[in-house]
């Protein structure tokens, strides 16, 4: 998962500032409004990478406002996360029709919403403005999903190339080990901090012979960074 621009939709005040407190935490930019008609004039002025709504909403029905949004050109890549309580399956089959990515339903358990938002955000058509990303030499085909270094390509299993997809494209920022559990792995429960440290010397293994494992560093204290500056 890439970090992010968010809109979060919830006229719970309460629960639109948990819900923006964790992606925060996860280095997202996150907005919030309170009604449809505020929602759309800030899609519109902010074009975010995703759209969190409630159906529930004071002004308009969320699903209507994912309508709108859907009949505009200028917005079809922006991924739709809906959310409701006591949803049934006919209103959920609505907003899936209608054009969501995907439905959560409320109260929120906060690992699935988070595991959810980053499916969303890992779909392709809006997490790149180009299929190929490159740092000195290392180049990932984001739709081929394969990596070459200097040329060659080279065998990663998929956490690796997830993990090092993730931290290419946020280069330069430190991330602990906790927030690359939650951005890699989805807070997959049966794995923990350790596990990352694993996938990091595997990738530095698969990167060494191109004298380019020096560009995944360790951050004594704080965790793991891509950097081009050594």
């Amino acid at each position: 998962m890439t970090l992010a621009s968010i809109l979060v939709v919830d006229p719970d005040a309460v629960a639109r500032a948990q819900m923006a407190a964790e992606l925060r935490g996860l280095g997202h930019d996150v907005a919030e409004s309170e009604s449809a008609g505020a929602a759309l004039a800030a899609i519109k002025a902010a074009q975010p990478d995703l759209l969190i709504c409630d159906r529930a909403l004071p002004d308009l029905d969320g699903v209507e406002l994912l309508a709108d949004v859907r009949r505009s050109e200028d917005l079809k890549s922006l991924r739709v996360l809906m959310m409701s309580g006591g949803a049934d399956s006919s209103d959920i089959v609505m907003a899936l029709e209608r054009g969501a990515d995907d439905y959560v339903g409320k109260p929120l358990d906060m690992v699935e919403f988070l595991a959810r938002v980053g499916a969303c955000l890992r779909r392709p058509a809006n997490l790149h403005t180009s299929s190929l990303i490159v740092a000195d030499g290392i180049t990932i085909d984001n739709v081929g999903h394969r990596v070459a270094v200097d040329d060659t390509y080279v065998g990663l299993a998929p956490r690796d190339y997830r993990l090092l997809l993730f931290l290419l494209t946020n280069h330069d920022r430190v991330f602990s080990r906790e927030q690359l559990l939650v951005h890699v792995w989805d807070r997959d429960a049966s794995v923990g901090p350790r596990t990352v440290d694993v996938h990091i010397r595997r990738l530095r293994s698969i990167l060494e012979p191109f004298d380019k494992d020096r560009f995944l560093q360790t951050v004594r204290g704080s965790g793991y960074r891509f950097s081009l500056s050594t």
